[in-house]
């Protein structure tokens, strides 16, 4: 994970930049070869380009990158809350003070434009107020609420029309493949089927009865060692729990549980999944907002 301290120094903080584009994308010293192993897809291989493009350095002997310069705008955007304005009008100072032949972001769309080349993306997808469903999918068009007819939008005193609620989703799809295509954690996805307990052992969830259970029900997921199995978590309330404190947003986290122990509660694979915006605790319509992230498993035929 890297660290946006201002204050750090700058060679470790791009070599930081180099060991997060190194472990998306399975490419660094000593690792060429194994990746070379099977040709990667269409969507891999402009992963690849993209990625070994963004990391040049702007001149010879320059310890910064196109990307790295790109990551550090929007990490101080990010930590002191700045105008894009504000810091449009930064970068534009930046680029008539430097050599105009170094290949810098020119404004802070440019920047954020290099940095979305490595997948980073999410979703804005519209809510009813009483959330009790998403403008999604064959409803995204709709401009009330099917079920009780609450508007979709409301009008700005300069007369823009904007939503009233709406949640984040970040695609989970690219994260995981990210576990296949990064040499640190591709050998460990099988884990859980190479270190299996004896029984009375409990030391992992697939030692649980319910691990057991799913593979009994499930012998055609369980026969394909690198399907992914899922935990959600949620942070700061229960769904059929009135003790929920009172937030402006939820967050729901996913966790692959093919990795071991030691690995799988850590903070780089527990994956912020769904933003939920609300002053109220989400409670049993947790279901609602988790509409995106149910289709993406069950169109990957992935399990939680």
């Amino acid at each position: 994970m890297l660290d946006f301290n201002i204050g750090c120094n700058t060679i470790g903080y791009n070599m930081r930049i180099g060991f997060m584009v190194n472990d998306a994308f399975g490419i660094g010293d000593g690792m060429e070869s194994e990746r070379n192993l099977e040709d990667p897809n269409e969507e891999a291989r402009g992963f690849y380009q993209n990625s070994e493009e963004a990391t040049h350095p702007l001149c010879e002997g320059s310890l910064h990158s196109a990307l790295s310069v790109a990551v550090r705008l929007m990490s101080i955007k990010s930590d002191w809350n700045v105008a894009q304005a504000a810091m449009d009008s930064m970068v534009s100072l930046l680029g008539k003070l430097v050599n105009p032949e170094l290949n810098i972001p020119q404004n802070f769309y440019q920047a954020k434009k290099l940095v979305s080349k490595l997948g980073l993306s999410y979703s804005r997808i519209d809510c009813c107020i009483n959330g009790c469903m998403l403008f999604y999918k064959n409803d995204a068009e709709l401009e009330n609420c099917k079920f009780y007819g609450h508007a979709r939008y409301k009008r700005t005193p300069g007369g823009k029309m904007v939503s009233i609620k709406a949640m984040h989703y970040l695609p989970l799809i690219p994260r995981l493949k990210r576990l296949y295509a990064s040499m640190s954690s591709t050998p460990h996805m099988k884990w859980h089927h190479e270190n299996k307990r004896p029984p009375g052992v409990l030391s992992h969830p697939l030692d649980g009865e319910a691990w057991k259970h799913f593979d009994r029900t499930y012998p055609d997921f369980v026969s394909e060692l690198r399907n992914v199995r899922l935990g959600l978590c949620a942070d700061g309330f229960t769904p059929f729990s009135n003790s929920g404190t009172p937030y402006s947003c939820w967050p729901i986290f996913i966790t692959p549980y093919n990795l071991p122990s030691e690995m799988c509660m850590t903070c780089p694979y527990i994956f912020l999944s769904c933003i939920i915006p609300s002053p109220r605790n989400p409670k049993s319509l947790i279901d609602v907002y988790l509409q995106p992230l149910i289709d993406d498993n069950y169109n990957y035929g992935m399990k939680v």
